[in-house]
């Protein structure tokens, strides 16, 4: 599940910046805490995967431009529909009935209706006098109080201070009825002596959603090393001194929402390794069938043999090789405490160095090198796998060479955009990462891996121009028999989303269905065939915030009676790469002009049809006026096809709809296909 985080047109980066790091360090073991853009919550089927929208601190105006009306239609639905919401300084102007801002200032003054409505009132403001946009001259330690009969558990002093710079106060409109008023969660404090008490931060029940509203920026870290700048000195004592009553509050407020929180203790940690995070050393490594393969990519990369540590500079990064014999770990050690590059966008103009030790079989790092990724039950796996396809030809390459790393900016991006290096790779090498602190998604969505989730990206050559837009059908297919493939898995309730997601059934209805994994195919011609990075997320072991591969696995036990051994992340690569190798391998041969197929893709549509989700799916094509159509399964060509059932004026009955997967989305939770822009 994702937060996701606005940072379109209006958005400033101070607390766009802030409000990422907040969250991340407060969310980040249960949500991928993501930036979108307009586009994004206009055109793409965002909602089925966020567990809140969230928009910062800004300029309210260009929300207005750009997200009134459809956005904001869009952002009501899913709220009503039981979605969060967090609004903050503009965020939360953006959301009340009405704007009132520094009402006759000249060059300042902005008021109107305003289309979310949540709050039913004015937010008005601005609540400290001297604001001026883009500095932070007006810049306030405002005092605030929390209402602790509201805000149960709040377990510090009542009042604090909180960064103010140009935030509103929340006016309610006279004709709300009492039992229809949001609750007041905290008060501006010098305001409880006057005639009109002015609440800080709100909180909105709307329909079977929420959405919490915050003048003062409750999202900005006061880190006193990193301000310079005098009109934000003169604050920062007081912001400074309660930097722990402001992390506590935004936890309380999150859990209002309804987020699950990282353990307390962790938080700092989380901060660190967010704003100096460290590239792992990786490890290459092979079983017999892959050491040539292996070999043949080092030649091919390096000037020289590996031995001593020998350097590529690449596209992206400059790759580092170096050789570890059996036993000799202390070059491993030393490598790892020397050379662990910063991933640090300040020095965007240096390469990150990737630090990759060679492992030669059937020599594997060490427990206690690798502690989060057991290599050898890997290979193990791939080999017991390979034994049960034998008997079609398995030709035991996919999968036999992996390169491993606990933390990397991005495995997609490591063996695509190296082009060097991707120039080289055998088909079925495989990168693995436990964490990415750059992972890359379909479209505008990003991978952010949390604890549990499989993130692997592996290289493919193909060269039949015709049934290249199939592949990405073939992994989605080998994703699902590869789990299924597992003892008592045979009926497991884990199906395929068009194009390219992966979705367990845990329950009756639309709502019954959760994501669980995707796929991200890239690609480009070169050679006479397409060379392409096939990247796969899946949440083998995380619980949180939804469901995971295991938690599907032991409800079928339950309901089965069946005792099924726990899942892990090695075993579904290992049975993944063997799975998608024997598919693949029947794919090309169904490809050929010779073959009796009439395309390659063609022998597995009925096993396809019976993992996806769409067979006879009653849906809206947003393309052809919203008329209702019905999903009759996929083309010769890899488009979906769908026929018209129902229709406005010059929409015929009966007309065939083709989609291309990459140029629509899928609103599964409201059977909408809309064709993006």
């Amino acid at each position: 599940m994702n937060v996701l985080v606005y940072t379109g047109p209006g958005t400033a980066r101070g607390p766009v910046d802030n409000t990422l790091l907040t969250l991340k360090s407060l969310l980040s073991a249960h949500y991928d805490v993501i930036p979108v853009d307009a586009d994004t919550l206009l055109k793409e089927p965002w909602q089925d995967t966020a567990a809140c929208l969230v928009i910062p601190g800004g300029r309210d105006l260009p929300y207005v431009e750009h997200l009134e009306p459809q956005g904001t239609s869009v952002v009501n639905d899913y709220v009503r529909g039981g979605g969060r919401f967090l609004g903050i300084c503009a965020g939360a102007y953006f959301a009340c009935r009405r704007v009132e801002f520094e009402v006759g200032r000249e060059g300042y003054e902005v008021v109107g209706k305003r289309d979310l409505g949540f709050w039913p009132g004015t937010g008005k403001g601005s609540i400290a006098e001297g604001f001026v946009y883009g500095t932070e001259q007006g810049a306030k330690a405002v005092g605030v109080r929390v209402d602790t009969k509201v805000l149960a558990g709040w377990a510090g002093p009542e009042d604090l201070p909180l960064y103010v710079n140009g935030g509103p106060w929340f006016a309610l409109d006279t004709d709300v009825k009492p039992e229809d008023q949001p609750n007041v969660l905290a008060w501006y404090t010098d305001s409880l002596e006057s005639k009109t008490s002015k609440p800080a931060i709100v909180e909105c029940a709307i329909e079977k959603g929420r959405a919490i509203l915050s003048g003062p920026h409750i999202e900005y870290r006061i880190d006193t090393s990193k301000h310079s700048d005098p009109d934000v000195q003169r604050i920062l004592e007081p912001l400074s001194a309660s930097e722990s009553l402001r992390v506590q509050l935004v936890r309380k407020l999150l859990e209002r929402l309804g987020l699950k929180l990282n353990e307390e203790q962790h938080v700092g940690l989380v901060v660190e390794d967010i704003l100096r995070p460290k590239l792992s050393v990786m490890h290459l490594c092979s079983d017999g069938g892959g050491r040539r393969s292996v070999e043949e990519l080092l030649d091919g990369l390096c000037e020289e043999k590996v031995g001593h540590a020998v350097e590529v500079e690449d596209s992206v990064n400059v790759l580092r090789f170096q050789r570890s014999n059996m036993g000799d770990e202390a070059v491993v050690d030393d490598l790892a405490s020397m050379n662990i590059a910063d991933h640090d966008d300040a020095k965007s103009d240096v390469k990150p160095t990737v630090n990759i030790i060679v492992h030669s079989p059937p020599s594997l790092p060490s427990p206690q090198q690798v502690p989060k990724f057991d290599l050898a039950y890997y290979f193990s796996v791939l080999a017991r796998a390979r034994e049960d396809k034998r008997r079609h030809g398995a030709s035991e390459g996919f999968g036999s060479s992996i390169l491993y790393g606990k933390v990397v900016g991005s495995t997609q991006t490591l063996l695509e955009r190296n082009l060097k290096l991707a120039s080289k790779l055998p088909n079925g090498f495989v990168c693995v990462a436990t964490h990415q602190i750059a992972g890359r998604g379909r479209g505008r969505n990003s991978w952010i891996s949390q604890i549990g989730c499989l993130m692997f990206s592996f290289a493919l050559e193909h060269s039949d121009a015709r049934s290249v837009i199939f592949v990405q059908y073939l992994v989605g297919l080998a994703i699902v028999e590869a789990v299924r493939s597992r003892p008592g898995c045979e009926d497991l309730p884990v199906h395929l989303k068009w194009p390219n997601d992966i979705y367990a059934r845990t329950g009756e209805g639309p709502e019954g269905l959760k994501k669980i994994g995707g796929i991200l195919v890239s690609s480009h011609f070169s050679g006479g065939a397409f060379r392409m990075v096939i990247g796969c997320g899946l949440n083998v072991t995380n619980p949180h915030p939804t469901v995971s591969l295991d938690d599907v696995i032991r409800s079928h036990a339950r309901r089965s009676s069946r005792t099924i051994a726990p899942i892990r992340r090695e075993e579904v690569l290992g049975r993944f790469m063997v799975c998608f190798e024997d598919m693949y391998k029947e794919f090309v041969d169904a490809g050929r002009i010779e073959s009796r197929y009439a395309y390659a893709f063609e022998p597995f549509l009925e096993r396809y049809y019976s993992a996806w989700l769409h067979s006879n799916q009653l849906v809206t094509l947003g393309s052809l006026g919203h008329a209702l159509g019905r999903i009759t399964g996929i083309d010769k060509s890899g488009l979906l096809r769908a026929v018209v059932i129902e229709g406005e004026d010059g929409v015929t009955v009966g007309q065939e709809c083709l989609l291309q997967p990459d140029g629509n989305s899928f609103d599964m939770m409201r059977g909408l296909i809309t064709r993006k822009l």
